[in-house]
């Protein structure tokens, strides 16, 4: 009968080690723990379950420790764990099996990785909700699985190399040697951390990666995982970049590394090059949903929104369900007009995975860009709800709230967010604006009263009144600027209302205020290039295209007409206000006077 030996290197373990060394009992029949530092009470653990300890220098190289342990086991096969993780209980009963096997020199083994959310991944695994997990580790909401080669047959020529992420799989593949799938799970508990630990974990990986690279610097793999280091725990994008390219450059068939170039070139705005990355990434063997997110975000970068519609439904055609593509597809078929297929996407993500901020941030966007600011707002505080909150989140819904404007409810928020976080600075700053926001309000809601009633002259005396207590803002200065033009102070509004337009180029009403100022004073041809100023600062959208034609089309501009039509109806093909104005307008214009 074949002997099995557990082989670990181990440092202050002792809060999960005998959780660890528990799990092998009756599996293993020797075990072999090279200490290579311990200040707590890990050797006396080790002891207690009969296992071999014996203390080594720490090198900063995993595979030299973990070698330094291998050359002391005496059995014919080895297992590795660490001390956070756990042999699956059916293990006992399927590694028997495994080790009679006398051609196979190695299995490959599923490792369990457990989160603390469903919104993460490991490399490019995403993350599934945990449904089976043994009872210490059932309380935890997801997992991500990888693989590595953990159970092997103990030889001269098999042994670790790497300085980190180290494996024997390498060696078994170049000796021409067999690895089977194994039929048993290992369960990782490494990742439930708080975020100080993890961030020392995150340095220590990214210090042995750099001295991986000086060493291996041919190494595409080398290159690949501090890559991804630099990427997802460090957001050290130009580096990443560079790292990814590199890689790709060393192995242009390795998907993986294709597809993080990709990634990382789109969180940097880089859309196209991200797309032709994201293609290679198909080309070798990328992940095909990941691929087609991939391609999907950098698509709606660039505002092409029916090529990212096409690309997150060929993801969920892979995958299935996934509440994340499910509300980026939802944004994106809001934004190609289709508002209440879109808004029931965004909601449905959200009620298959309610403690995701990013959920809510996309419905919240949405409701944004329709227009619907008390329904974003309500979006924004039902984050606040599920989600665990930080200061940004409450900044967030306040100036929702702040838009309506309710600016109670804004000292609310901001009241709340104050107790939760007393040393935010940007809190406390939003506080004391708010309050005199607030008092300002009374002056601007008389001042909307007034004009309301078409009392022009007294609509502007509130709004001044407003104006002095606040300063200039672009809001309150166009309204002001209208409310003067109204009442017959038509070069002093105009001025405003364009002088608050260059204070705020992205704020949709500024741009509607000159207009409908411009339509009064029968200014048309300067009221349609407001409308096309508008579509070229905030962008397009369905109504304003509309309104844009319309203006042209009361100056009898019928090119101009037809060329603002096609160009939304191309961005908004679902848009049917849009094809049928240009239907009609096409099927006329050759009747046009002076056409």
């Amino acid at each position: 009968m074949p002997t099995l030996a557990l082989s670990m290197i181990v440092k202050d373990g002792e809060a999960t080690l005998a959780r660890c060394l528990d799990s092998v009992r009756g599996v293993v029949d020797e075990i072999v723990i090279a200490d290579t530092g311990s200040a707590d009470g890990s050797q006396e653990i080790a002891r207690r379950y009969n296992a071999r300890v014996f203390q080594i220098p720490w090198e900063k190289d995993f595979a030299k420790a973990r070698n330094l342990s291998l050359a002391e086991v005496r059995s014919d096969w080895v297992l590795i764990l660490d001390a956070d993780e756990v042999l699956d209980s059916s293990a006992d009963e399927s590694i028997p099996s495994l080790l009679s096997h006398s051609t196979v020199a190695g299995y490959v083994v599923q490792i369990r990785n457990y989160l603390l959310e469903m919104n993460c991944h490991l490399w490019d695994q995403r993350a599934v909700p945990n449904t089976s997990a043994p009872d210490f580790a059932r309380q935890y909401p997801a997992y991500v699985q990888h693989q590595n080669v953990r159970l092997f047959r103990r030889q001269p020529g098999v042994y670790f190399a790497g300085r980190v992420h180290e494996t024997v799989g390498g060696r078994i593949v170049e000796l021409g040697m067999k690895m089977e799938p194994a039929d048993f799970l290992i369960h990782h508990l490494g990742f439930i951390a708080d975020g100080e630990t993890l961030a020392r974990k995150y340095q220590f990986y990214r210090e042995l990666g750099r001295e991986k690279i000086r060493e291996r610097p041919e190494d595409a793999n080398a290159h690949f995982e501090l890559g991804v280091e630099e990427f997802e725990h460090f957001h050290n994008n130009d580096e990443a970049i560079r790292l990814f390219a590199r890689a790709c450059e060393l192995n242009p068939r390795m998907g993986v590394a294709w597809l993080f170039y990709g990634l990382a070139l789109a969180r940097a705005g880089k859309y196209r090059e991200a797309i032709a990355s994201f293609d290679q990434a198909e080309a070798n063997g990328g992940r095909m949903h990941l691929v087609w997110e991939g391609r999907g975000d950098a698509s709606y970068g660039l505002g092409d929104f029916g090529a990212a519609r096409r690309s997150y439904l060929q993801a969920l055609g892979t995958l299935g369900n996934s509440p994340q593509i499910e509300s980026k597809l939802g944004l994106t078929e809001v934004r190609l007009a289709q508002g209440e297929e879109g808004l029931a996407r965004l909601r449905k993500a959200i009620g298959q995975e309610p403690e995701s901020a990013e959920l809510y941030d996309r419905l919240t966007a949405a409701y944004a860009w329709l227009g619907r600011l008390r329904e974003a707002a309500e979006a924004a505080e039902a984050k606040l709800t599920r989600v665990e909150p930080q200061p940004e989140y409450f900044m967030r819904a306040a100036s929702l709230r702040a838009q309506l404007p309710d600016w109670t409810r804004v000292i609310t928020l901001l009241r709340q967010g104050i107790k939760r976080f007393p040393e935010s600075e940007k809190l406390q700053e939003a506080m004391v604006q708010a309050q005199r926001q607030a008092v300002t309000a009374e002056a601007e809601a008389k001042g909307d009263e007034r004009y309301a009633q078409r009392d022009f002259e007294s609509a502007c005396r509130y709004y001044r009144q407003a104006v002095e207590r606040l300063g200039k803002t672009p809001q309150i200065e166009s309204k002001l600027g209208l409310a003067e033009v109204r009442s017959g102070r038509v070069k002093e509004g105009l001025d405003r209302l364009r002088r608050a337009i260059d204070s705020a180029s992205k704020s949709a009403v500024l741009y509607d205020r000159l207009m409908g100022a411009c339509v009064l004073l029968g200014r048309l041809e300067e009221a349609a290039e407001t409308a096309e100023a508008k579509l070229r600062k905030i962008g397009l959208h369905p109504d304003s295209c509309l309104r844009a034609a319309s203006l042209r089309a009361q100056l009898g501009q019928w090119p101009q007409v037809i060329s603002l039509l096609r160009e939304g109806v191309d961005r908004f093909p679902e848009a049917g206000k849009l094809r049928s104005a240009l239907a009609e307008t096409e099927a006329h214009v050759p009747c046009a006077p002076g056409d």
